[in-house]
C-alpha cells in the first residue's frame, strides 16, 4: 500500500478550493394581490361559537331572542347591563362608532362566570367597556327553573353610535 503524501503548505496559507462557475441568481417574481382587511378576517357579526356540546345543550342563545322562555329573564339581564353601559367619553370625542359581539356565561345561582369578545369594534376602548358593562351588571337573578338549565352561555351584540346633532355654520 502506498501512502500518499500530503504537500506541505507554508504557515498562514490555507488550501483554497477551485472556484467553481458563479451563481446565478435566480429571477423571483412577486405576485402583487390586495391584503384582506380587518372586516375580511373577523367572524361575521352573526357567527355563534359552534363547540361540541353535551345533549340537551343548545349552545348559546342570543340576547336579543325572541323565544318565549327567554324573554323575562333576557329583559332583566338586559335592564342590568343598559344601566351601567356608558359610551366613553374619549371615544365620543373622537368619533369612534362600532358594533361587537361579545359572549358571557350565567351560572344558575346569577354568578358571571366568564365574559369573551367574539367580535371587535375596531376600537379596544369601545370593546372594553362594553365588556366592563357586562361584568359590572352582575351579579344577576337567579336563572329561573322554566328555563331549565344550570348554566347560560348568552351572546350579546353591542352598538356604538354618535346620535348627536351635527351644528356647523352655514354660509
Amino acid at each position: 500500500m502506498a501512502a500518499r503524501r500530503i504537500p506541505d503548505l507554508p504557515i498562514g496559507e490555507e488550501k483554497r478550493e477551485p472556484r467553481s462557475q458563479p451563481r446565478q441568481r435566480e429571477k423571483i417574481s412577486i405576485v402583487q394581490r390586495p391584503l384582506p382587511t380587518l372586516k375580511d378576517l373577523l367572524p361575521p357579526v352573526t357567527w355563534v361559537p359552534s363547540q361540541e356540546r353535551p345533549p340537551g345543550d343548545e349552545g348559546a342563545v342570543r340576547l336579543d331572542t325572541k323565544e318565549p322562555k327567554y324573554v323575562s329573564y333576557f329583559t332583566s339581564i338586559k335592564l342590568a347591563i343598559e344601566s351601567v353601559w356608558e359610551y366613553p367619553e374619549p371615544a365620543l370625542r373622537q368619533g369612534m362608532q362600532g358594533k361587537l359581539l361579545l359572549e358571557f356565561t350565567i351560572l344558575g345561582n346569577g354568578q358571571l362566570e366568564k365574559t369573551r369578545l367574539i367580535r371587535s369594534s375596531g376600537f379596544s376602548i369601545l370593546d372594553q367597556e362594553a365588556l366592563r358593562a357586562v361584568q359590572a351588571a352582575s351579579p344577576f337573578h337567579q336563572i329561573p327553573p322554566s328555563i331549565g338549565k344550570s348554566r347560560l352561555d348568552i351572546v350579546a351584540s353591542f352598538e356604538y353610535h354618535d346620535n348627536r346633532v351635527r351644528y356647523g355654520v352655514v354660509p
